[in-house]
């Protein structure tokens, strides 16, 4: 009966010492960041905090980085602020200004809708080198109901 209880305590022990020696060996690699694009229009000084602050809880929650580009599209200057008092306070943010249209529009005028004027959106950061190619951001626009669901929260 002895016997028995010695190597019931003897697994306990070398499962626990590899669970923490798989831990100790994940912390040495380096941690992948994951990268939000927020498009910001007028009205958004009332969310804007809140979702800044739940992303950072969410990177916290995962243990990974979490890059945040604030599309300037027409922000009030609230949320601008919120913004910026969240950067100066040490977090990685990085605001882009953009002109209110400049995702839906084409160069001949023509107007993008949907998944169209997001990809465009995409593509222009990626040109001015907002968003590498190898990283996937996620493109929420906060006007659009639908794309609060791409939100990790």
């Amino acid at each position: 009966m002895l016997n028995v209880l010695l190597i019931i305590i003897g697994c306990y022990a070398a499962a626990a010492l590899l669970v923490h020696l798989a831990h100790w060996i994940g912390r040495g690699k380096s941690r992948k960041s994951k990268h939000y694009v927020l498009i910001a229009d007028k009205g958004q000084a009332e969310q804007m905090e809140w979702y800044l602050r739940m992303l950072h809880a969410f990177s916290r929650w995962i243990g990974k980085d979490v890059r945040l580009t604030v599309v300037d599209r027409g922000a009030s200057d609230e949320t601008l602020a919120i913004v910026e008092r969240w950067r100066r306070s040490g977090k990685q943010v990085h605001v882009h200004a953009q002109k209110p249209q400049a995702d839906t529009e084409t160069e001949d005028g023509k107007r993008l809708q949907g998944n169209e004027g997001a990809v465009h959106m995409m593509w222009m950061l990626q040109a001015e080198g907002v968003v590498s190619e190898s990283e996937h951001a996620v493109l929420v626009d906060l006007q659009n109901p639908a794309d609060l669901s791409k939100m990790p929260f």
